[in-house]
């Protein structure tokens, strides 16, 4: 006696979404783009809170 091997029937193509629906979801969930570049205020906060490790990264060996 011989088994077949049972495959499932492939889903149904989902449509894809729209790039408002995608933005809102992004919106929704607090996400960003990664590779913006913030504000310059928020920049320069940025960068004197990171001082210490930004010594310390240039005069190690």
């Amino acid at each position: 006696m011989s088994q077949a091997l049972h495959t499932p029937s492939p889903a149904p193509p989902v449509p894809p979404a729209a790039e408002g629906d995608l933005a809102a979801l992004a919106a929704r969930h607090g996400l960003t783009v990664s590779g913006a570049r913030p504000p310059l205020v928020e920049y320069v906060r940025q960068l004197w809170g990171r001082r210490h490790f930004i010594v310390a990264f240039s005069q190690a060996k």
